[in-house]
């Protein structure tokens, strides 16, 4: 499901005070996905923060950024090197007296030089690790509720579909019946006249059974309309986790259940009625990458 969320917190690490803004945002993806953007001293908390997101969020593609609202100096430091310094100083004598060169180095000179600086990280303590997660869980809760405010508009959506769906297999199931009446009709006018000797009517008698025999769809209306009752079933149940798997699965059979009544009864009303079940089944199809 889509979503955005945002919220900060502050902390004060090494004395120093500082805060900072996590942001996430969620698209939609059959698998968990996740990329995270964290300031360099977070990046070992990093297994830790994609195990929380995917507890958190379960399925999506997941982008995490957090990011400093003041300078980071509390965790980070570029001392100067008096050994690499004084390295380059020693090696500068030798060469002034190996060479006979003339000059001297400056200051100036020293701090263009590479390696001059260190870097140094200060570690995060137990206390502002845990201000971090809390911070990161409290966004990830609030992208959850807009991701169920969406959810509850696709419910509406799915349901309306669905109900659109039964209406249609319980219309083509009428005109199925009516069917079935007309071809048994034709069929017994066929059996009487064979039974007066008519070799003609005895051929045209088989090709109605064969023809009776090949648009009974009442399977696969039974078929639709379990299967109809099971994704109403998945919709409704408030507890049930991975609800886009497992609609995904059921409209897959409801598609193959409409596309074989399709191909067995060649009939343009059903055939009508079928296409605008169709087209509902594949919008549902498109909604259901959206959850969860």
């Amino acid at each position: 499901m889509t979503g955005f969320a945002t919220g900060g917190t502050k902390t004060k690490a090494h004395g120093i005070k500082l805060s900072f803004t996590v942001e996430i945002k969620t698209f939609n993806s059959r698998f968990f996905e996740v990329v995270c953007k964290l300031p360099a001293v977070f990046n070992s908390l990093e297994v830790k923060i994609v195990t929380l997101l995917q507890a958190k969020l379960l399925r999506g593609r997941v982008y995490l950024s957090v990011r400093f609202n003041e300078d980071n100096e509390a965790f980070e430091d570029t001392p100067l090197s008096f050994k690499v310094v004084s390295g380059y100083l020693s090696a500068a004598k030798m060469l002034k007296q190996k060479f006979k060169l003339s000059g001297d180095l400056t200051i100036s000179d020293i701090l263009k030089l590479p390696d001059v600086f260190v870097q140094e990280r200060g570690d995060l303590t137990q206390e502002e690790e845990t201000l971090i997660f809390k911070a990161i869980e409290d966004v990830a809760n609030r992208l959850n509720r807009t991701r169920q405010e969406e959810g509850a508009r696709l419910e509406k959506d799915f349901l309306m579909r669905f109900d659109l769906c039964a209406k249609r297999i319980k219309e083509i199931e009428k005109r199925f019946k009516n069917l079935m009446i007309e071809h048994k009709t034709r069929l017994d006018k066929q059996l009487s006249l064979v039974q007066q000797g008519d070799e003609n009517a005895k051929q045209q008698a088989e090709d109605l059974y064969a023809e009776l025999n090949k648009i009974d769809i009442q399977e696969e209306i039974t078929r639709f309309n379990s299967h109809l009752v099971s994704i109403s079933n998945v919709i409704k149940d408030k507890k049930q986790i991975d609800k886009g798997k497992r609609l995904d699965f059921i409209l897959q059979e409801l598609l193959r259940e409409i596309n074989t009544l399709m191909a067995k009864c060649s009939s343009f009303s059903i055939s009508s009625l079928s296409v605008d079940i169709k087209v509902e089944l594949e919008k549902a199809r498109e909604q259901v990458q959206n959850i969860v």
